[in-house]
């Protein structure tokens, strides 16, 4: 069983909600530019060629926003698994609403 102490738990799991709302907020204002991008060059006289790389390009970021946050969706499920096989199993660990709750005085006993 791994030890993990809790205040650095703590911050660990304060990190990851907080990561997690930021990856949101990005994706969320990524969405809004694309829109913007594409508002702007409809009522400019860009041409067709012109307000295509702008789209292209806004999508790029928000296609690539998307992958980062599968990434770091994955990174997150290895910790919650290192987390369940640790002195802090019982805890919430940034993976449900709420703050990390402290250690149970129960203990699992398995079998």
């Amino acid at each position: 069983m791994v030890h993990i102490e809790h205040e650095t738990a703590k911050q660990l799991a304060l990190d990851i909600t907080s990561t997690h709302l930021a990856i949101d907020k990005a994706l969320a204002d990524l969405a809004t530019l694309t829109y913007s991008v594409i508002d702007a060059c409809r009522h400019s006289d860009a041409s067709l060629a012109q307000s295509q790389a702008a789209i292209e390009g806004v999508a790029n970021g928000l296609t690539k926003m998307v992958d980062a946050r599968k990434g770091f969706m994955h990174a997150h499920r290895k910790i919650a698994v290192a987390q369940r096989d640790s002195n802090l199993q019982e805890t919430n660990f940034g993976c449900h609403p709420g703050p990390l709750t402290k250690p149970s005085a129960l203990r699992v006993v398995n079998g």
